[in-house]
């Protein structure tokens, strides 16, 4: 617990520090962030040294390129994307790796180089346009983390998944509550104090986005048989262990203000 909570403020006065610098440099923890997810989500499956340098062009030119609102919120550029399946996937006829990386293994790793791009792009796109946003989408994270941790951990009795078996039922309700309330004074008071009813609408399907999110990663490490992606940050585990939930609300957001 105690290297946790360490671990934990470090984060945040990381995330703090390049919060109030110039957005390029935010740019670049951002894709440095990317290539450290990167890392651990190769780690899974032994892949060609051709696929992994390939993959990692991928990732950081969904960051490097997609950096207008205009592009990643409203019509993402599809260049990047065309090169991430069409590169991943060609390697898949080489007869010396035909039968150690499959057509299924070039679509998955895809998806997830896609997934986590795209991602961590809006999220530097929300820094550099409106960086309370960013405030926001971390508050409705963190605080839905802490307390179904906390509540879960405490007064946590019904088990509801298989995926994770140390979550609650009254560790999520718990974390959704407490989250979509910090997310939405959040919100209030440093973003808009307009349209009321319809933030208290999207934070509450946002905190639900960080329960899945966190699930989906879970069921990751289940397939793969192991605890945490990587020791990287320690009582954490990997970098994609303290952000798996924010990668999906990102998206989820980004998805919303594109719509409404």
């Amino acid at each position: 617990m105690k290297k946790r909570l360490i671990s934990g403020i470090l984060l945040a006065l990381i995330f703090i520090g390049f919060y109030f610098l110039d957005s390029k440099y935010f740019i670049i923890l951002t894709t440095l962030l990317s290539i450290l997810m990167y890392k651990e989500i190769i780690s899974l499956k032994k892949y060609p040294l051709p696929v992994i340098i390939l993959g990692l062009i991928s990732i950081v030119s969904i960051i490097i390129f997609n950096q207008n609102i205009y592009d990643t919120i409203l019509k993402v550029k599809y260049y990047p994307l065309i090169f991430t399946f069409v590169s991943l996937l060609i390697p898949t006829l080489i007869p010396k790796y035909q039968d150690n990386y499959l057509t299924s293994d070039a679509f998955s790793l895809s998806a997830m180089i896609i997934f986590i791009g795209l991602s961590l792009c809006s999220f530097t796109l929300f820094n550099t346009y409106n960086k309370p946003i960013l405030l926001y989408l971390v508050s409705c994270v963190i605080f839905n983390d802490i307390f179904a941790f906390l509540i879960g951990s405490k007064f946590g009795k019904t088990k509801y998944s298989k995926i994770s078996p140390n979550k609650s039922l009254e560790g999520n309700i718990a974390g959704i509550s407490f989250g979509l309330v910090f997310g939405f004074l959040t919100y209030y008071f440093l973003v808009s104090k307009e349209r009321v009813i319809i933030t208290i609408i999207i934070t509450l399907l946002l905190n639900i986005a960080c329960q899945i999110g966190d699930l989906l990663f879970s069921k990751i490490k289940r397939e793969h048989n192991i605890k945490d992606f990587s020791n990287l940050i320690p009582g954490h585990g990997g970098i994609l262990d303290r952000f798996d939930s924010l990668l999906l609300t990102t998206l989820v957001y980004a998805l919303i203000i594109a719509v409404i």
